[in-house]
Formats: structure tokens, C-alpha cells, sequence
């Protein structure tokens, strides 16, 4: 028999493939039309099956109705429903849902978790285009896509795409790892996908690449691991190592050439992957702290308290206020792993532990692979503090590169000026001068 786990897997993957005649309606657009008919009709909607009974799930279903109510408030009831687009996240599944209410328009934003439940909601103002990602159009594709599975435990089981290369010869091989936070395969931020641009335009160029959903996304509210045993090595490189063994056994592979590439907090772990990566090639570092996470946190709040708009200025403040205090907790000489105190994002103790006491320029300093560098000068969370730590101490060190790109920022998007928060929900692509440096990287070394 089937187990219910297996059968959501099954459909959803069915789903997916875009399998769904035109006539038939696509089974998460059907879920939001209607959770959003029930709002339209004044229903108790609250009462459907729209959330999971789990303490995360109220809390989304709570928010979720703080802000319809608010919305409805300000705005009016809804008039009608129109169109709404679906987009794959991974595991996950997004809608976008067009809402007219007497003074206009606006998007509803529905995310969904494996087994159709709503995770999170937003409410966006309305825009004709671009409701989610829309890839760069290539000319004449030459990869294809395979779906993989890296099984890190029987616990632990990450969905993932292969893009290979078209052709017979065996290909160089990227592995994308992930910044903080839970991302899925394509390092979705709003309407970009990070990952997916990168892996699209290297397999264009002959280099295969293997991007994954990080286990904080696979598993963000039904964690078959204890959060308190969450550290860098079980949220990042457990799992990189995985894909790692995997990507040995591919035939396709040539499996010499084998490289990974950190983003932001998956740069920072690179050197831990490595050293449980026997026979890996290289390492490319893309905006790759060269501090502790505790240290950089306190500047990004400065900076984002000095842009605050005057009408978010008290707001902004309070919650710079707080995570900053949160920041101290964790760095208190008397911090143990039993310690019961607000540390930062909901993390426990005994991962803010390991980062105080991970030194990434010293694990980096004793590798002998080729390391690459790359660092944008817009960026905000990663700046060039970090950069010159990096070159101070590998200088001299014939394995070591770095580049500086001044108009791109943490995404790798091009820009002036130096980049703001809100700038990860415009649409935007990977420059192609990052594209350039990898792909010349992974070819030359």
C-alpha cells in the first residue's frame, strides 16, 4: 500500500510536469480559488483545511487572517477573483491570485508545503507582468534537466535538478549550496531565482550544474531533526557532502571536475565541505562572509535603520533594537547549549556556538584546491570588509583568487548605489560577468 507521504510525492510531482489538460484546473490553483471564494463570500474559512493543526500552521492561519481582515478594512471586500498563476518552488508550490476591490487591484500570494497546506501569505500591490520568475529566454537550448534525489540520511531526503549539458563528452560539474535561511533548488528571493539563473547559463556553456532544496525548506515546519542539534554542519554541510557522493556516481560527470560553489552562507561553509570532499576540484566563494555571523549581523541592522524611510523609522528601530539584543545574548561568555535565552531567527544555542567558534579563514588558509572569490560592491550583508579579510589572509597563496564586481549586489544583480532590502523583490537576473568568472574558473583549473 502506498503511504499518504508517498502518494502527496507522487501527485505532486505529477503535478508539476504540467500533466493537467487545458481544461482541467490546475489542483493549487483550484486549493486557492478556493480558500480565496470563502473570503469573497464571508465564510469562516478559517474552519477549511487550508492549514496544517501543527503550532506553525496556527500561527500562518492566525497571520494570515490579521492580514485579510486589515486588508479588507482598508480596502473594501473583494469585488472579483481573476486570474491566478502558479509557480514551482522546489518541493513547494506558490500561487499569485489578481484580487479587484473598489479601489483597484492587488495579488494575493499563497504557499503551499508538500501536502497542500498553506505556509505563508502576502498581499503585493498589482503589476500587469512579472507576478513570479520568468528565466532569461537562451537561444537554441542545449541541456536538459533530470530530477535527483540526495538521500543524506533515511531521515533526510532532498529533491533536486541535475542540468546537463547536451552531447556525449563528460561535463565539469557545479554543486550550488545555499545562503542562510531556507532556500529552495533555485534560491528563490521574491521574484528571482538565483540558482536557476546561474545553473542555466553554465549548462549552456557545457558545465553541468546540481542545485537541491536545502533541508530548512524539505523540512521548515515538520523537522525530522531537533532544532536544538541545528549547527552549520547539519543545516549546510551534511548535506553539500551528500550531493558531493552523489554527483560521483553520475555517468554524465567527469567526475575529476567536480566543484562546489557557497553562496553567502554556503561560501562561508565551503571549506568544512571540502574537507569531506575527497577528489573535489575547486571551491567558488560567492559573497562569502570572512566573519563570524554574529559579528556581521549588528552592521547589517545599522544600515538598514539608516535607510528606513521616516514613517518606518520607529518600527524599523524597534526591531533592529531587538535582534541586536538577541545578538548579545548569543554572544555572552556564559552561553551553554542549555541556555534559555531569545538568541537570533529562532536559532538555539548550540548553533550560535558553532559560529563563534568557527574560524572560515583559518579552515580556508589550509586548503590546497583552487578557491575562487567573488564579491559584489553593492552588498550590503557581505561587504568589502569581508572581501579584504579574505585577501589579508590568503595572501600569497597561489590557490587563491578574488574578484571584485562593483555594481552587483548580494543576488548578483547590476545596480548603483549600494543595494536595499526591498531590492530582492524586483525582478532581476545573475549579471553575466558572475557567469564569466565561474565558467572561466571551472574551465581553466
Amino acid at each position: 500500500m502506498v503511504s499518504k507521504k508517498a502518494l502527496v510525492v507522487i501527485l505532486l510531482s505529477l503535478f508539476t510536469k504540467g500533466v493537467f489538460s487545458q481544461e482541467e484546473m490546475h489542483p493549487y490553483k483550484k486549493l486557492t480559488k478556493k480558500f480565496i471564494g470563502a473570503v469573497k463570500r464571508n465564510e469562516p474559512y478559517k474552519n477549511y483545511k487550508f492549514f496544517d493543526t501543527t503550532v506553525y500552521g496556527r500561527m500562518a492561519e492566525a497571520q494570515t487572517e490579521s492580514m485579510i481582515d486589515k486588508f479588507i478594512k482598508k480596502h473594501g471586500p473583494i469585488v472579483a477573483i481573476e486570474k491566478t498563476e502558479v509557480d514551482t518552488q522546489g518541493c513547494k508550490m506558490a500561487t499569485a491570485t489578481a484580487i479587484k476591490v473598489k479601489d483597484g487591484k492587488y495579488l494575493w500570494y499563497h504557499y503551499y508545503d508538500q501536502a497542500y497546506y498553506i505556509q505563508r501569505f502576502e498581499i503585493d500591490t498589482f503589476i500587469k507582468d512579472n507576478w513570479f520568475y520568468k528565466p532569461e529566454v537562451i537561444e537554441n537550448v542545449n541541456f536538459t534537466k533530470k530530477e535527483i534525489l540526495i538521500r543524506t540520511s533515511a531521515f533526510i531526503q532532498l529533491p533536486g535538478t541535475l542540468f546537463l549539458p547536451n552531447g556525449n563528452k563528460k561535463s565539469p560539474l557545479v554543486i550550488l549550496v545555499h545562503g542562510s535561511g531556507p532556500h529552495d533548488r533555485n534560491e528563490t528571493m521574491g521574484k528571482n531565482k538565483i540558482f536557476y539563473d546561474i545553473a542555466q547559463h553554465l549548462a549552456q556553456k557545457g558545465i553541468a550544474v546540481l542545485a537541491y532544496d536545502k533541508r530548512t525548506y524539505v523540512y521548515q515546519f515538520s523537522s525530522p531533526f531537533p532544532i536544538d542539534s541545528m549547527d552549520y554542519n547539519t543545516e549546510t554541510v551534511e548535506d553539500a557532502v551528500e550531493a558531493f557522493n552523489l554527483a560521483k556516481t553520475f555517468k554524465e560527470i567527469d567526475t575529476t571536475k567536480i566543484y562546489v560553489a557557497g553562496h553567502s552562507l554556503g561560501g562561508m561553509c565551503a571549506p568544512l565541505i571540502a574537507k569531506q570532499c575527497r577528489g573535489l576540484k575547486g571551491l567558488i566563494l560567492l559573497a562569502a562572509p570572512g566573519r563570524n555571523l554574529l559579528e556581521i549581523l549588528p552592521e547589517q541592522m545599522d544600515y538598514i535603520l539608516s535607510i528606513a524611510p521616516a514613517d518606518k523609522k520607529e518600527e524599523t528601530e524597534k526591531i533592529v533594537t531587538s535582534i541586536k539584543w538577541q545578538v548579545n545574548n548569543a554572544l555572552k561568555p556564559d552561553l551553554t547549549l542549555k541556555s534559555k535565552v531569545m538568541l537570533p531567527f529562532g536559532a538555539r544555542a548550540k548553533y550560535w556556538l558553532f559560529d563563534r567558534n568557527y574560524k572560515v579563514l583559518e579552515e580556508a588558509k589550509t586548503l590546497k584546491m583552487p578557491i575562487l572569490l567573488v564579491q559584489g560592491g553593492r552588498d550590503y550583508n557581505v561587504t568589502k570588509k569581508d572581501f579584504d579579510l579574505w585577501n589579508n589572509a590568503m595572501n600569497g597563496k597561489s590557490n587563491f583568487k578574488s574578484v571584485w564586481i562593483e555594481n552587483v549586489d548580494h543576488s548578483f544583480f547590476e545596480g548603483s548605489g549600494m543595494a536595499k532590502p526591498a531590492d530582492v523583490s524586483t525582478p532581476g537576473h545573475v549579471s553575466q560577468k558572475i557567469i564569466s568568472q565561474i565558467e572561466t574558473f571551472v574551465k581553466t583549473k
